[in-house]
């Protein structure tokens, strides 16, 4: 059985699933040490495969957390701070033409990207206020701001590109 995973889950869902495993590690080292030594305590060979193949496991999830929670949280904020292109208006745009669609589908592609990344920053500057490291929470911050403005960007490209197709057909008609 052949399995393929698509470029944008590895890229929107575990990836971001493991920078927030990896940060909270970091954050939590003293506590992820004393697991790691219960586990280590276990004298069996197989064990570590398994734990691997779990924490893999663990890493897809916890980003499909952050993306669906980028969905359901996120989207409506930046809707009402920058307005959508409604997925109809998308979709008869990309009928239009092959060029449309392609650019539509980039666009809307790096804007889920953007999204998921706000959501994880978000995420991050919690924990990291929760254990006070100020100076990394206000990295954080700063990615949640420069992303909601790369948000922002593909957004009204992806508007005034909509605009533009459905324009084009009007015009024909």
């Amino acid at each position: 059985m052949e399995t393929k995973v698509p470029f944008y889950n590895v890229a929107n869902i575990f990836l971001p699933g493991l920078v927030l495993i990896g940060s909270c590690i970091l954050l939590f080292l003293d506590e992820v040490k004393e697991i790691v030594v219960s586990i280590a305590a276990i004298d069996n060979l197989g064990f570590e495969i398994l734990i691997t193949v779990a924490c893999f496991a663990l890493a897809y999830e916890v980003g499909y957390i952050i993306y669906r929670l980028g969905g359901v949280i996120i989207k409506p904020i930046l809707k009402a701070m920058f307005g959508e292109a409604t997925q109809e208006n998308i979709y008869a745009a990309g009928k239009i033409s092959v060029n449309a669609y392609d650019k539509l589908n980039t666009l809307s592609r790096e804007y889920g990207y953007a999204r998921t990344r706000i959501t994880l920053f978000a995420v991050i500057a919690i924990l990291t206020g929760t254990q006070q490291y100020w100076w990394v929470m206000a990295g954080c911050l700063f990615c949640v701001v420069l992303f909601t403005l790369t948000a922002r960007g593909h957004m009204k490209k992806t508007q005034i590109a909509v605009k533009q197709y459905l324009t084009e057909t009007e015009v024909k008609s």
